[in-house]
């Protein structure tokens, strides 16, 4: 069906359409912008947590060979006896943050476990490096959060921007040539009527 139906070919209603072509051009530029920056952030967000991850893995790993020497040095009964000298739990607190508008979880640690007791020196650095390594998980777990929230936002306005280039702009530009075109020939039209007129003035006038 053609964009052009039912338009009404005037002078007001074409300059009322460039109004509105503008408003939709100025409003499709800033959503580019946004679509640019939000992919910059993206991408170093990706990069980060590829970084975080392997340093995680490397940990987690050191943790693991800690605890299995322990487990061989003073034996399953013993390792359990002794991890109960580390009282309390992570507590947390959730609270909201922005970046380019798109809202995402933060974490602030309120309070972390403690070791009240005597460890062996591999449990003890087993149970320090696991703590270390637990809040670099929730802060991880809040960047991928940040990050999936930004690639959802970059692909819905990636989305406005598309319609708005290839429809809504293109239609917009369609009426205003449709309506251009048929002032242009109601104007060619009286002209042609005013000199024909004038022809017959002139010739009665003789």
């Amino acid at each position: 069906m053609s964009v052009v139906g039912g338009v009404r070919p005037t002078k007001g209603f074409l300059l009322e359409m460039k109004k509105r072509l503008s408003f939709i051009e100025r409003g499709c530029e800033f959503l580019k912008l946004k679509r640019d920056h939000l992919a910059k952030e993206l991408t170093v967000a990706l990069d980060v947590l590829r970084g975080r991850r392997s340093k995680i893995n490397e940990k987690l790993r050191e943790i693991y060979d800690a605890i299995v020497t322990a487990y061989l040095a003073l034996g399953p009964s013993e390792v359990r006896s002794q991890a109960n000298s580390i009282k309390k739990t992570y507590e947390i607190e959730i609270l909201p943050k922005s970046v380019m508008g798109v809202q995402y979880p933060s974490m602030k640690v309120v309070s972390k476990p403690k070791i009240e007791g005597k460890l062996d020196p591999v449990l003890f650095k087993a149970a320090s490096l696991m703590m270390e390594v637990f809040e670099e998980i929730l802060r991880l777990a809040e960047f991928e959060s940040r990050a999936e929230r930004v690639a959802d936002e970059l692909g819905k306005t990636n989305r406005k921007v598309n319609a708005l280039e290839n429809i809504v702009i293109p239609s917009y530009k369609q009426v205003i040539k449709f309506i251009q075109d048929k002032l242009d020939e109601e104007d060619l039209e009286e002209l042609v009527r005013t000199k024909l007129i004038g022809g017959v003035i002139a010739r009665r006038g003789e």
